[in-house]
């Protein structure tokens, strides 16, 4: 009949094992809180970049409807000038009362300086050329053309509102917005690698959680039943 040998393993090796098995546990923990941070962190950047588009997108609404009408303002401004007709006035009003609205629509219209540069050139424009020239018109009388001299004051006056300049940089600006975004996301398509990674990290953390376990387990059976030395019988003493 045979017998297995067993051999005791000492407890200095157990407990080797166990603050091994501790310091792996502490490895993957840290690890596994480490790539959590940056999970995080990647899904408030991408939170922060939807914010910045979808302000972007406001942004570019707006200014868009500032330059559309300063550009009408424009277009009724030269045609009453053309035919005197006190129709076209009114359509300035309006396109003006409109732009100054804009601008002051919230907090970040009043921050945002393309707008406020906008409505400055709409208001140095309405000041030295729409409102002298207006005034100049109505003096004509109806039917009779425009005078040498009241020409000669339409060229003196300043023309260009600089909204080509304008709806270039409310184009570029959305279009950043757009591409900033698209990065984003592009980078966001990993999103899914951290799922099966925080898988093995959690198995291999509930090996090492059950291999120290046991090896506490053995070091204290090891402290309750300390091995004794097997002693010699001394041999007989012949008389």
């Amino acid at each position: 009949m045979s017998s297995e040998l067993i051999i005791p393993v000492p407890p200095v090796k157990l407990a080797r094992a166990v603050w091994a098995r501790v310091i792996g546990l502490l490895l993957l923990g840290l690890v596994a809180a480490t790539a959590l941070a940056y999970y995080g962190y990647e899904l408030h950047r991408l939170s922060g970049a939807l914010n910045s588009y979808q302000q972007a997108v406001l942004q570019y609404q707006m200014r868009t409807e500032a330059i559309d009408r300063l550009s009408d303002m424009e277009a009724a401004f030269n045609r009453y000038l053309l035919d005197g007709n006190s129709a076209n006035t009114g359509l300035i009003q309006a396109d003006k009362q409109r732009i100054e609205q804009l601008a002051q629509a919230n907090a970040e219209a009043q921050n945002d300086k393309v707008l406020q540069s906008l409505v400055a050139a709409e208001q140095k424009w309405y000041g030295q050329a729409v409102q002298p020239l207006i005034e100049e018109r109505r003096k004509l009388a109806a039917g009779q053309g425009l005078s040498e001299d009241f020409l000669t004051k339409y060229r003196a006056a300043p023309q260009d509102l600089q909204i080509i300049n304008f709806e270039m940089t409310a184009e570029n600006a959305y279009h950043q917005a757009q591409q900033t975004l698209q990065q984003t996301q592009d980078q966001m398509h990993w999103l899914w690698l951290p799922f099966p990674v925080a898988g093995l990290l959690f198995i291999g953390m509930v090996a090492l959680g059950v291999g120290a376990l046991r090896n506490v387990s053995y070091l204290k059976q090891a402290a309750e039943n300390p091995e004794e030395e097997d002693e010699e019988p001394e041999p007989p003493q012949n008389h």
